[in-house]
């Protein structure tokens, strides 16, 4: 939706009235130089604008009150996506598009320096300043690029709605944003019918902070969790303190829509961190209420069209204590600071992450915070950067790795849900969970280009976990404790590794509607003792194959005798970790390792190599165009 929202602004300049503007000049004056179009394909190309632009006025008049709305525009902007590559040829429309990105970003970067020199940091110890010039010279700390692994939990009252008979499958986010379900004016919506059989009718005052009455936690254990979560093997956890809906986990003076004063009544994520950081693990806070502002604000504006719904409770004043969302943008911005800022400044987390919000809502104000509280306390934190934020800030955070360059030179994430369906972040009844193997050969895969994962898990309302869920991380903490060293604290390679290493999206099918999710990465299913992925550490390089390999031998034909290793290009030494010392030879055709008969591990296996000399790695450079999208 980026590229396409891209070519339509700048369709707009070049089309833009007696196209006389010196954008339009210097833009059609680019394309035809730069990417070698001629004239009549942009003579083309504005008139085919024109006529879209007219028939979306038309397309949107008709289908935008459509509950399939979202999706008609995405086809409708594929559709139109579809007709520029035919017009421009997809090598040429793809030069064209990251040239524009390329561009734009250049321009960003520019005005960005002349404020970094403004607000100049010449002391260590000097406070950050709530603007972009003072945020963005804050460095990503050592241990945060170390870390690699991180697990956190989508967890709060709409894990509820998970044990509710749907007769439509998880989409999207449809279970986890059940409240524009109960607020939807059709009364025939399965979540709005659903929860007025329990709850009684929303025209008569009853609402979702009701569902909030009962989410208990009433099994819910934060030593066990945090038990769980050290025997994972990440370095940092913790818990969406407050995910789309608004409701927030924690104990707030400024809230009653929080677990500390409804439902459960329990200071959820400072429990949990306590525990956490008595382990000696980082803690990590995840924030989704950048988007709740107008996710209410949809809902608000079709109930006021009917007067049947002049009762709801979002529409009431007297609700206010707990609906700190609704009202004006400015009541909301205020709240949403208020709100975080007390957060920040009662848990101090290691890592901030933010899904939508960036340069809105002052957000500004909140990452100065978070920085200026870690010089007060002395420590050292890291924001998570989900495409809010631009160009080389924080660790880029990449949801199912959608939009992702095959390597990124700056440090990054995927974040992913433990279950299997794409988009099935909270948990349900009918949740299937990935395996302990597929866990461990995406970390390798991610880690041996300059990545790390982010793992979210799925609990129940309850706060328990599925044997699944429990399973699938002792199986990656097994591996962890065994191979670990080949992935904390190392560094990539030269080379990322063999066997699939390109086009590793793949997508999932709506068997209801038929359609694809977005395409996203990478497809474990295709890796096997073919796979092999490097990292470094030190002197050592790891060869970590993402399968167990077979027979008495294994060759590697990237580490052959021609490929520079070091200014040495020596191999002193072959260990498989958890058998020991193996014999090998190395000629023209690869790496030749002798295998014991059985292997240490049934998921993947690591040789560790040492290397005379000194070991070529890469340096991150932050030379990557694209960033994270804003999923």
């Amino acid at each position: 939706m980026k590229n396409v929202i891209c070519i339509f602004l700048f369709f707009l300049l070049l089309s833009a009235s007696a196209q006389t503007s010196t954008d339009a000049i210097l833009l059609e004056k680019e394309l035809l130089e730069v990417l070698g179009v001629s004239k009549s394909k942009v003579t083309e190309l504005t008139a085919f604008e024109k006529e879209s632009r007219k028939a979306y006025g038309i397309f949107a008049k008709k289908n935008r009150e459509s509950k399939d709305w979202k999706y008609l525009k995405k086809d409708f902007s594929a559709a139109k996506e579809k007709q520029i590559i035919a017009i421009l040829g997809k090598d040429t429309y793809v030069k064209w598009r990251s040239y524009i990105q390329r561009k734009k970003l250049e321009k960003e970067q520019a005005s960005l320096e002349i404020e970094i020199q403004k607000y100049k940091r010449t002391d260590a110890k000097q406070p950050y300043e709530p603007v972009w010039g003072s945020l963005k010279q804050h460095e990503i700390p050592k241990w945060a690029e170390d870390a690699k692994f991180g697990v956190y939990a989508h967890w709060g009252m709409y894990s509820q709605m998970g044990a509710w008979d749907y007769k439509k499958r998880n989409w999207g986010n449809y279970y986890i944003t059940a409240y524009k379900g109960v607020y939807n004016t059709n009364p025939k919506q399965e979540q709005r019918q659903m929860f007025e059989e329990k709850y009684g009718k929303i025209a008569e005052g009853n609402g979702y902070k009701d569902l909030a009455k009962d989410f208990k936690a009433e099994k819910w254990d934060p030593v066990y969790w945090a038990e769980l979560l050290q025997k994972s093997g990440a370095k940092y956890a913790g818990i969406c303190a407050v995910h789309h809906d608004g409701f927030c986990m924690w104990d707030s003076e400024y809230t009653d829509f929080c677990a500390g004063k409804l439902g459960p009544k329990r200071d959820l994520y400072g429990e949990l961190i306590t525990e956490i950081r008595k382990r000696g693990m980082k803690t990590i806070a995840s924030f989704h209420h950048g988007r709740t502002y107008k996710h209410y604000q949809g809902l608000i504006k079709k109930l006021k069209k009917d007067p049947l719904y002049k009762n709801v409770d979002l529409l009431d004043s007297k609700n206010d204590n707990y609906y700190w969302f609704t009202g004006s943008q400015e009541r909301f911005t205020k709240n949403r600071l208020d709100l975080t800022l007390e957060f920040l400044d009662k848990y101090a987390p290691d890592v901030l992450w933010f899904d939508g919000g960036g340069g809105a809502y002052d957000t500004e104000k909140i990452l100065a915070r978070h920085f200026n509280n870690a010089l007060k306390n002395d420590t050292e934190v890291s924001v998570h950067n989900k495409g809010n934020f631009g160009t080389n800030f924080g660790v880029y955070s990449y949801e199912n790795g959608y939009a992702r360059p095959s390597y990124v030179d700056w440090p990054w994430e995927d974040d992913t849900p433990s279950s299997v369906g794409w988009c099935d972040w909270q948990w349900d009844k009918n949740i299937q969970y990935k395996t302990a193997r597929h866990v461990i050969v995406r970390l390798a895969d991610l880690v041996a280009r300059n990545g790390g994962l982010l793992l979210s898990i799925n609990p129940k309302s309850d706060g328990t976990l599925d044997q699944g869920q429990i399973d699938l991380l002792l199986g990656v903490g097994d591996w962890l404790g065994k191979y670990g060293e080949a992935i904390y604290g190392t560094h990539p390679w030269k080379i990322i590794g063999e066997g699939h290493l390109e086009n590793l999206f793949y997508t999932q099918k709506n068997s209801e509607s038929g359609r694809d999710s977005r395409a996203i990465q990478p497809d474990t299913s295709i890796f096997d003792a073919t796979d092999i992925r490097y990292t470094t550490k030190d002197n050592m390089l790891y060869a970590i194959v993402l399968g167990v390999p077979q027979g008495t031998s294994l060759t590697i034909e990237t580490l052959h005798k021609n490929q520079s290793i070091s200014d040495k290009n020596k191999i002193e030494s072959v260990e498989l970790l958890g058998n020991g010392i193996r014999k090998f030879k190395r000629d023209s055709k690869g790496l030749h390792i002798q295998l014991p008969k059985n292997m240490p591990d049934a998921n993947a296996v690591v040789f560790k190599i040492s290397i005379s000399g000194t070991l070529e790695v890469r340096v991150n450079e932050g030379k990557n165009s694209i960033v994270p999208m804003k999923t």
